[in-house]
């Protein structure tokens, strides 16, 4: 997936991949919740043993509500109770109420994902959650090269990466 999005949006695929597109990278890039520390844990059967299991939930660090890109770089894998709870909170004031080692791991990621410190965001309109997957990505890469020689972006990023 990683790979025909390089070939539609070359060295930027991590600005233009919608999180839900690359959920399963998202799931692997870590075993716990940034945020509390409490371990992650993919739940497909919420029999009896799910029920005490902590489901995944795609964060958006910068909130769509406020303006955060819907892109891969602006989506890391929480647990169900951080996300809810941080609902629509810009990340800098998220930020305050976790532990202080929490708080370090935390904006260490949102650095290394969006290339600048929380307090840096700029909110803007709301954006829209993108749940399609775009219909290129079915295509085999080889059809991907011909179709798209050149990667294709729709303006500059929003925000420097």
């Amino acid at each position: 997936m990683i790979r025909k999005l390089k070939i539609l949006f070359g060295g930027l695929w991590r600005c233009y991949a919608f999180p839900h597109e690359l959920k399963w990278t998202l799931y692997t890039e870590r075993e716990v919740c940034p945020y509390c520390a409490v371990p992650l844990q993919i739940v497909s059967d919420l029999g009896a043993q799910g029920l005490q299991d902590t489901l995944v939930h795609i964060d958006h660090m910068d909130p769509l509500s406020r303006g955060g890109e819907e892109s891969f770089r602006n989506a890391i894998c929480v647990c169900a109770a951080c996300n809810i709870s941080k609902g629509r909170l810009l990340f800098a004031d998220w930020l305050t109420r976790l532990t202080a080692s929490n708080q370090e791991i935390a904006r260490k990621i949102y650095k290394q994902k969006l290339g600048r410190e929380p307090k840096d965001f700029q909110p803007g309109p709301k954006q829209i959650r993108q749940s399609l997957m775009r219909a290129e990505l079915g295509f085999d890469e080889a059809v991907l090269r011909k179709l798209y020689p050149k990667p294709v972006v729709w303006g500059a990023p929003k925000r420097k990466l």
